[in-house]
C-alpha cells in the first residue's frame, strides 16, 4: 500500500507543478466566493421588497377608497373603509373574515373562514364583525372547530394554537412575529386542500406537507431551509420556508444552499484534468520514463484515476468551505441552527442544514465522477489530450439535453437506460424525471454498469497499449 501511495503522491506532485492545475484551484475559490457575492447583489438590486412589505403592512387605504369612489363602486368603498377603520392590513388574520362578510368575491374557497361561513345558518356579518372588533381570535377558532368537527387534521391545528396560546399575527412583517404562525397556516392550507383533492397522489402530497409542518412544531424547528435556494425561491413550486407574509428572505442559507449549483462547473474543470492525465503522457513522450518505474501498468493507471477523483472531491470540499465562509461574510451568522425538514411518501427527513447541503454536494458529485471517468477512459485510448477533454465536456454539457430531446420530441423511451438520464440523483430522488417509474435503485444500477465499462476501457487502453 505504501508503494501505491507513493505513486499517487508522485501524480499529485506532477499535477500541482502544472500552472493550469493551480489556476483551476484558484478558479474554484473565486467562483465559490463570487457566487455568494452575486446572490447578495440580487438582494441589493431587488429593492422593491421593502416597498412591497410596507404596502402590505399598511392600514391606510385612502388611495383605494378614492379610486373606488371614482369608479362609483360602493361595495369596494365599504370594503376598504371597513379595513381602514378596523386597522386590518393585508397580512392581518382578520382579512379573511372581512373578505367573506364584506366582499365574498374576494374570498378564497379554500379559506377556512369562507368554508365555515358558508356552513353558518345565522348572521355571519354580525358574528365575524364581533370577532374583528373584539379581537376575539380564540372565539373565531372555537367557531372553526364547530364547523370542522369531523376533520381531524384541521382540528389538530386549531387545538395546537389554542392549547399553546398562539395568537394569529396582526402584522406578519413585524420583527417579533411568531414563526409558528406561518407553519400553522401552511398546515391548515394543506389540510383544506386535502379536503378538495381529487387523487390519492395529491392527497399524499398534502399529507406530506402537514407532516413536515407538524414535525417543525413538535420539535421546535423555527427555520427550515427546504426550498430556500435561489432556484427554488424563483420557481413556481418553490417551497421556501424562509418567508414572512409571502415574501421570501434572501439569507445565509439561500446563498449557501444555492452554491451546490457550482458543482457542475467543478465537473468541467475535473474533466480537463482527467482528459489530460494519460493522453498528455503519450503526447509529451513522458510515458516512457513513467513505465521505467518497476510498478505495473495497472497500478500506475489506478494511481492516476485515484488522483483525478480525489482532486475532484478536494475541489468540492474547498467550494463547500469557501461558499460557507463567503455566505457568512455577506449575510451574517443568524439562524445557524436551521434544519432541513421535508416529507416524502409519509417519511420525514430532518437533518442539520450544514449536513443537508454537504449531502447535496455529494449527490451532485456522482455526475461529476461519471463524466470524469468517461474522460479518463477516452484519455487512455487516444493520444490527444484536447480530444479527450473535448469529448468529456461535450458529453457532460449535451448528454442530458440530448436524452430530453429524444424523449420529448420523439418519445424514445430507451433513453432511460443511458448514463445521462440516471446521473442526477437529486432529481430522481424527488421524482422529477422525464421517464416515469425511475428509481434510485435503477439509477445506481445503470451508473455502476457504465462505470465498469468506462474503467475496463481505460484498463484495456492503457495496459495493452504500445509505447
Amino acid at each position: 500500500m505504501s508503494k501505491f501511495m507513493g505513486l499517487v503522491k508522485n501524480e499529485y506532485i506532477k499535477q500541482l507543478k502544472k500552472k493550469s492545475t493551480l489556476f483551476i484551484f484558484i478558479l474554484v475559490a473565486v467562483v465559490a466566493f463570487g457566487f455568494s457575492g452575486l446572490v447578495k447583489l440580487t438582494t441589493i438590486i431587488d429593492a422593491d421588497v421593502d416597498e412591497i412589505k410596507e404596502r402590505f403592512a399598511s392600514y391606510d387605504y385612502s388611495e383605494q377608497i378614492e379610486s373606488a369612489k371614482d369608479d362609483k363602486n360602493d361595495e369596494l368603498v365599504k370594503f376598504y373603509t371597513y379595513l381602514q377603520d378596523n386597522k386590518i392590513n393585508q397580512t392581518n388574520w382578520k382579512m379573511s373574515l372581512a373578505d367573506y362578510i364584506l366582499y365574498p368575491e374576494f374570498s378564497q374557497l379554500s379559506d377556512p373562514a369562507a368554508i365555515a361561513g358558508a356552513l353558518y345558518d345565522g348572521d355571519i356579518y354580525e358574528l365575524y364583525d364581533g370577532f374583528i372588533k373584539n379581537n376575539d381570535w380564540k372565539g373565531y377558532y372555537e367557531f372553526l372547530k364547530s364547523k370542522f368537527g369531523d376533520n381531524e387534521d384541521i382540528l389538530w391545528a386549531i387545538d395546537y394554537r389554542l392549547d399553546n396560546d398562539i395568537a394569529p399575527e396582526e402584522d406578519s412583517f413585524a420583527d417579533d412575529t411568531d414563526w409558528r404562525n406561518s407553519v400553522l397556516d401552511r398546515y391548515t392550507e394543506a389540510a383544506v386542500s386535502k379536503m378538495r383533492a381529487t387523487s390519492d397522489k395529491l392527497k399524499q402530497s398534502f399529507d406530506d406537507d402537514m407532516l413536515t409542518a407538524k414535525y417543525r412544531l413538535e420539535h421546535n424547528v423555527s427555520v427550515n431551509i427546504a426550498g430556500s435556494s435561489m432556484t427554488d425561491m424563483m420557481s413556481a413550486q418553490g417551497g421556501a420556508e424562509y418567508e414572512s407574509g409571502g415574501i421570501d428572505k434572501v439569507t445565509f442559507w439561500t446563498s449557501f444552499s444555492s452554491s451546490t449549483s457550482s458543482v457542475s462547473f467543478i465537473g468541467l474543470l475535473i474533466i480537463i484534468i482527467a482528459g489530460g492525465i494519460i493522453a498528455s503522457e503519450f503526447s509529451n513522450g513522458t510515458i516512457k520514463f513513467l513505465l521505467i518505474n518497476p510498478r505495473t501498468r495497472g497500478k500506475i493507471l489506478i494511481s492516476k484515476y485515484v488522483t483525478v477523483i480525489s482532486i475532484g472531491y478536494i475541489m468540492m470540499i474547498l467550494c463547500y468551505i469557501i461558499s460557507m465562509l463567503s455566505s457568512f461574510l455577506f449575510f451574517g451568522v443568524s439562524d445557524m441552527g436551521a434544519m432541513y425538514v421535508q416529507t416524502s411518501a409519509g417519511t420525514t427527513k430532518a437533518v442539520s442544514g450544514f449536513i443537508y447541503i454537504f449531502e447535496q454536494y455529494m449527490l451532485s458529485s456522482v455526475y461529476v465522477v461519471v463524466m470524469a471517468t468517461f474522460a479518463f477512459a477516452i484519455s487512455s485510448v487516444v493520444k490527444s489530450a484536447s480530444l479527450a477533454i473535448g469529448l468529456g465536456i461535450f458529453a457532460m454539457s449535451m448528454g442530458e439535453n440530448a436524452v430530453q430531446i429524444l424523449k420529448m420530441a420523439f418519445n424514445v423511451d430507451a433513453g432511460r437506460y443511458t448514463i445521462f438520464a440516471n446521473s442526477n440523483l437529486q432529481t430522481i430522488a424527488m421524482g422529477q424525471t422525464i421517464f416515469p417509474g425511475q428509481t434510485i435503485g435503477f439509477a445506481v444500477a445503470v451508473i455502476v454498469i457504465h462505470m465498469v465499462v468506462f474503467l475496463l476501457t481505460a484498463w484495456d487502453g492503457f495496459v495493452r497499449r504500445d509505447v
